[in-house]
């Protein structure tokens, strides 16, 4: 049975295209600082650089994708320091500078703010997102609105007020859903567990602990659509409805806790057990052979026929097995199962039996030896 990966397979891709658009920003900016008239010392730097630094979180995020979160904090910090060099930059230079128009020299990056807040708010956790929000707003956009204020020349032409929607009302509007979008995370959070949990319910019999019959039709399936040989395994206590009578369900529900944790205990990866319903179990094995298939049924057999349960005598179960056929269904190798299961019950119990030999044949997806049903000692 595959598994889903984590959620986290998301979270790369996310991170990736993150650091990807990160890139064509950078990029795309180089080449305007480049073509731009009249070439600025800090727009030549800046921009380049970055485009570097987010090429190597790239290639370092497709060599180590397990080192995503890291790797997408510290294109964070680099995004950040990224936009609070410039705010600085232009506006005390714009200051101290006659002449000089802060409107005039102040590279476009507004946007990429509101965008760092988001990122911010996507993959910092808790209480330090909105922390570093707050921190990022003061480094970056308070000294261009500070600067603005004591210019309103400037703050009123249509690009300071342009800055001055996207580092004021905008950029706090950001802010404050940042509770709203954390609440959000933890309901889809609580939704996935839920979810989890629900999963588990289908895949685990909640008495033993064992596979659910809906996952081991499952595995059934598989078996049955692969070209390797296989089989099943259908087994039933013996006398069980003796035990329940004498002593009472709850030792009952301990015989089928003890029977399942030890049969699971004795079978490999790959192979897979689940409670059919009430006292019947079935074992789903692929790539195996009849000799492997008598085997392992013998073995399931003595582990249970050695266990103590107290109160209870002895614990047996009876077998059935048989081999997949490349003309089977699930219904039809179940049926053959259960025959045989059937004969090792009207043997005398605690047996194990195979499929007739008149239902094998070269239809089988391998060889196989002629099979026996006498009764294990």
């Amino acid at each position: 049975m595959q598994t889903h990966e984590p959620d986290g397979r998301y979270v790369r891709i996310a991170v990736l295209v993150m650091l990807s658009l990160a890139l064509v920003s950078g990029l795309c900016a180089t080449v305007i600082s480049w073509l731009a008239p009249v070439h600025r010392l800090m727009d030549q730097i800046i921009p380049p650089t970055m485009s570097i630094a987010l090429v190597s979180l790239i290639v370092l995020l497709l060599r180590h994708p397990e080192r995503v979160l890291g790797i997408a904090r510290i294109g964070l910090l680099a995004s950040g320091l990224a936009l609070i060099a410039p705010a600085w930059f232009y506006s005390l230079q714009a200051a101290f500078t006659p002449g000089l128009e802060l409107i005039h020299t102040l590279p476009p990056i507004p946007s990429l703010f509101v965008v760092l807040l988001v990122m911010v708010m996507t993959f910092i956790p808790g209480r330090r997102a909105f922390v570093l929000a707050i921190l990022s707003w003061a480094l970056i956009a308070l000294p261009i609105l500070v600067y603005l204020g004591f210019h309103p020349q400037e703050l009123m032409s249509p690009r300071g007020r342009d800055l001055v929607m996207a580092y004021g009302p905008v950029s706090i509007m950001v802010v404050a859903l940042l509770p709203v979008q954390h609440g959000l995370a933890g309901t889809i959070r609580q939704m996935a567990a839920e979810q989890a949990r629900m999963q588990s319910l289908l895949q685990r019999d909640l008495l033993t602990g064992v596979h659910s019959r809906h996952f081991g039709e499952l595995r059934l399936q598989e078996v049955l659509a692969s070209t390797l040989p296989g089989g099943v395994i259908m087994f039933d206590l013996d006398q069980f409805k003796a035990v329940n009578d004498t002593h009472g369900h709850p030792v009952g529900d301990r015989v089928l806790q003890a029977v399942a944790s030890r049969c699971q205990a004795l079978l490999r990866e790959g192979q897979c057990i689940s409670r059919w319903g009430g006292e019947e179990f079935l074992v789903v094995v692929p790539g195996i052979d009849l000799t492997g298939l008598r085997r392992l049924a013998e073995q399931l057999r003595g582990h249970i026929a050695a266990l103590r349960v107290p109160s209870v005598e002895q614990v047996t179960a009876s077998f059935g097995a048989a081999l997949v056929r490349t003309d089977d269904s699930q219904d039809s190798l179940l049926r053959r199962a259960d025959n045989a299961l059937y004969q090792a019950k009207h043997g005398g119990g605690n047996s194990v039996a195979l499929e007739s030999s008149s239902a094998m044949g070269p239809a089988h997806r391998v060889a196989t030896a002629v099979s026996t049903t006498e009764p294990a000692s």
